[in-house]
């Protein structure tokens, strides 16, 4: 039994910004009752079967305070969470996975699912009661989550030595376009990073949208550093400094921090949502 989620017809929590609006993600904001919502523009509602499981965004709190949420609805209304429902494959060969952005490129604001409230809306973590931000700098990336994944902090992975962090797994994307915080969209996994955080492993699923321009020329990380050089040596290097900038030591990767190939990357998404569906199947009593 895992305990701090939450279950009824599945829902677990996601982290999200304040004040939005306009657009978030390209999904156009509207009003109902007085709340905030996006609805999907038809290109979203096509976007790999995400859509009927996320159709709006409704936005609660103002940003940066601790009231700040993001709440996910389905196409009837109802609440629906972007850990749980949205599904992790986005199409059915399983070469494109599912990507909900918690903290788009260019912010600071620390925004994650939510994992232990109802519906798990994203929010901004919060640390020693204070919201958390990135000292160390913007993202260099859109950064986010992979739905229907979890790292098992009880079951240590052989290479690593280390258990999973208790969340979903990261997932960054090194495309051109900047998402907005709460986009739902189809990414193209080509490698991983296993950083090792405080003892946890916690796998950095290297991605790049789908739709970008350059999508169809990576399939691996050496395409990755040839068609966008230093990317992936800035964001290896980025999250093993972050840390310091808070007064703590650098992070450490396994691997001698080198990004796994795309059969390894996949197999750890599949490791992963295996390890989420024991987990929900045990919360369910399955």
């Amino acid at each position: 039994m895992v305990s701090g989620f939450v279950v009824g017809p599945l829902h677990f929590p996601f982290g999200a910004p304040t004040g939005l609006s306009g657009r978030v993600g390209g999904i156009c904001l509207a009003r109902r009752n007085g709340a905030r919502f996006a609805s999907a523009p038809r290109v979203f509602r096509q976007a790999a079967r995400l859509v009927s499981k996320a159709a709006e965004i409704e936005i609660q709190g103002e940003r940066d305070t601790f009231e700040f949420r993001v709440f996910f609805r389905d196409e009837q209304g109802g609440y629906t969470s972007p850990w749980n429902d949205v599904p992790l494959y986005a199409n059915d060969e399983k070469t494109l996975v599912t990507m909900i952005t918690e903290i788009p490129r260019g912010t600071t604001a620390k925004m994650e699912i939510a994992t232990d409230e109802k519906h798990n809306p994203i929010k901004q973590d919060v640390k020693k009661g204070v919201l958390r931000h990135y000292k160390y700098g913007p993202s260099l990336v859109n950064y986010g989550a992979l739905p229907q994944t979890w790292e098992d902090p009880n079951e240590v992975n052989p290479d690593t030595q280390c258990g999973g962090d208790n969340d979903p797994v990261d997932v960054i994307d090194i495309g051109s376009e900047t998402k907005e915080m709460g986009s739902i969209y189809a990414v193209k996994p080509f490698g991983v990073l296993a950083l090792l955080d405080e003892g946890e492993t916690d796998w950095k699923v290297l991605a790049i949208n789908a739709s970008d321009p350059k999508a169809d020329l990576i399939n691996s990380v050496e395409d990755a550093n040839t068609h966008f050089p230093g990317a992936v040596d800035e964001v290896r290097e980025w999250f093993r400094m972050y840390k310091t900038a808070e007064g703590k030591g650098e992070n450490q990767y396994a691997f001698d921090g080198r990004a796994m190939d795309t059969q390894y990357t996949f197999k750890v998404i599949a490791d992963t949502h295996k390890s989420w569906k024991g987990m929900v199947d045990g919360l369910r009593g399955v």
